[in-house]
């Protein structure tokens, strides 16, 4: 079976591979085989890389900055918004997880991300509680029910479940109606942006159901914990047995390390990549050529280039002469001698001398 890296074409735009993306996306949420099947949960993983890579290089390009307002942003790139909130949603969908509490917490980080981002940008309203990074691991604890009781607070203060459900059916019946102008290679760029704009309302709902559903298993996995590790202490066999995969990590769109530390949802022990620890692992992995060797490349490539040019046919012509020689081809002698007699009675520069005063 091919590795994620493998199934990324190197020359996909970043256009091309956020939209291979969404349409395996779309396809996950629409099968009806199980989640926790082989199938589905290799496209989960096939999708959540994709979607990494994509917001790898979209901070690679630096595409969004704080100082910018949702107007200015080329419609285009609006799409790319998305991202955090598609890749939350493949990770609740990872399933025979060793640790279900890190898959929930990295799941959230991506959604609070999203939302805190669409809130910079004016296009939502929804307040996110922050995570204090200076607190103790006892009162994390506390601080993390907290949490998810104001995330539920947060949910059902905005607006009753039954206008929720009724503004999200609004959404998508007008989602669906501007999906269809979509098709039409005519359509105008205020449409477009229309049409993304819903897009994201829609996702922002989705969000918001997906931290509910957060904030509610969270107190069950903790008890799951406390259980677990009353079983772990009674049975040595058991802890010594048991096997760990590596922890996911989430990849939001950040630039450098000030950034860095800001988003993440207050969770220091789950790093993101920056920019330059993106580039110097594509480095290493072999994709990209190492910064000191690439002047040299080039310049090798120049000079191959220029004189492969210049020189091929000579180099031809006097690789059939050798050989003919080294034959004693009677025609080539003769052909050699004959130019030799020409040479003696026609001076160079001579030319032809007719119709000449």
């Amino acid at each position: 079976m091919a590795s994620n890296s493998e199934m990324i074409d190197s020359k996909e735009s970043l256009s091309e591979l956020f939209d291979k993306g969404f349409d395996l996306f779309n396809e996950i949420n629409e099968t009806k085989e199980s989640t926790n099947s082989i199938k589905v949960q290799s496209d989960v993983k096939q999708a959540m890389h994709i979607f990494e890579e994509s917001t790898k290089l979209v901070s690679l390009v630096d595409m969004f900055s704080d100082n910018e307002n949702f107007d200015e942003i080329p419609t285009e790139n609006i799409k790319y918004f998305l991202l955090p909130a598609l890749l939350g949603t493949l990770t609740t969908k990872i399933c025979n997880a060793d640790d279900r509490m890190h898959i929930i917490d990295v799941a959230e980080i991506y959604f609070v991300d999203f939302l805190k981002r669409l809130k910079t940008y004016g296009l939502t309203d929804i307040q996110v509680p922050e995570k204090n990074n200076s607190e103790t691991e006892e009162t994390a604890i506390e601080r993390c029910k907290s949490n998810a009781e104001m995330i539920t607070e947060m949910v059902s203060v905005r607006n009753t479940k039954i206008q929720r459900y009724t503004e999200q059916k609004e959404l998508e019946s007008r989602l669906k109606i501007l999906k269809q102008g979509m098709d039409d290679l005519n359509i105008d760029d205020e449409s477009k942006r229309e049409y993304l704009k819903t897009l994201l309302k829609v996702y922002v709902n989705q969000a918001l159901d997906e931290l509910r559903s957060i904030a509610d298993e969270r107190p069950i996995l903790e008890h799951m914990k406390k259980m677990d590790d009353g079983e772990k202490k009674s049975s040595s066999h058991y802890h010594k047995s048991r096997t760990t995969s590596a922890k996911l990590k989430p990849i939001i769109i950040t630039r450098d390390e000030l950034q860095k530390q800001v988003y993440g949802a207050g969770y220091p022990s789950l790093p993101v990549l920056t920019v330059q620890e993106f580039y110097d692992q594509r480095v290493k992995d072999g994709d990209w050529p190492d910064p000191s060797q690439r002047n040299k490349i080039n310049n090798s490539c120049l000079q191959d280039v220029g004189n492969s040019d210049s020189n091929t046919e000579q180099d031809k012509e006097d690789e059939e002469k050798e050989k003919m020689i080294e034959k004693d081809d009677e025609e080539s002698i003769n052909r050699a001698r004959a130019m030799d007699d020409y040479k003696d009675t026609h001076r160079r520069g001579w030319g032809n001398r007719y119709n000449r005063s």
